[in-house]
């Protein structure tokens, strides 16, 4: 099994209008928490390849894709924690490149396939700091819990077909609001015990709220669009943590407006 994922970093653009030491300061955060986020263990076992420059990030290798939906859910909640939007998207296959004559300073990396265009193709079709996952990629994840490739089959069937348990990623990944793709309820973390609570998703989202009210219509939906996905993450957490039974997991399912 392989992957391939492609994200950028929203409104670095606009920053170096504004002040490029504001703009140098964020992707020197984007930089640095990416870094720290994915292990290292991980990307070497799976012969994993990292690559950023300037406001773009592209992982690709070998590991199977629910693994690498694991290390970027660290680093989406790690970066938002940050004010920083990243929006990209996970697809299947290892990003390969032609054999091209090179010299010294002249590298060629023409891409064997439509892997990488997939990736960044899929990226741009949602407004918003989101982690979309290809149709045919989150089938495969899927395949043992194929009730949980609609929001009614997981509503249904919570428990799932394998028992999988609290902490899988499986759980956190939910078709888009537009049926389109599939995309990964980050802010939900793998745990029962760290978890963010009714007051972490009102924060984050009053904070969303209030830079939108300050920016262009344009740049304002990636604000609206990423406080929807939190409630979108607060939901199934809540509806979750109702069926495990988890104490003291009262959430206020609130529409994000």
């Amino acid at each position: 099994m392989s992957f391939t994922f492609y994200g950028d970093l929203l409104g670095i653009s606009g920053s170096y209008k504004l002040s490029p030491a504001v703009a140098h300061k964020k992707l020197s955060d984007f930089y640095n928490t990416t870094f720290f986020s994915i292990d290292a263990d991980w990307e070497r076992a799976n012969d994993v390849e990292t690559l950023m420059i300037s406001d773009s990030l592209l992982i690709t290798g070998n590991a199977a894709p629910e693994s690498a939906l694991e290390q970027l859910l660290l680093v989406y909640m790690k970066l938002l924690h940050k004010g920083l939007l990243l929006r990209g998207a996970i697809v299947s296959n290892r990003l390969r490149y032609q054999p091209r004559i090179t010299r010294e300073n002249f590298a060629k990396m023409l891409p064997k396939d439509d892997t990488l265009a997939r990736a960044v193709g899929l990226e741009g079709t949602q407004k918003g700091a989101r982690l979309l996952i290809e149709p045919g990629l989150a089938q495969q994840m899927l395949a043992e819990e194929p009730d949980w490739l609609t929001h009614e089959g997981y509503v249904r069937n919570v428990k799932g077909r394998t028992n999988q348990p609290y902490e899988s990623v499986l759980r956190r990944i939910c078709p888009t609001p537009d049926g389109s793709c599939y995309e990964l309820l980050y802010f939900w973390v793998q745990s029962q015990d760290l978890n963010h609570h009714t007051t972490d998703y009102r924060r984050r989202r009053d904070e969303l709220g209030e830079i939108k009210k300050m920016v262009r219509e344009d740049l304002g939906m990636h604000y609206k669009e990423t406080s929807e996905l939190l409630s979108r993450c607060e939901n199934r957490h809540a509806f979750t943590d109702k069926y495990f039974g988890i104490p003291n997991a009262v959430y206020a399912l609130m529409d994000p407006e």
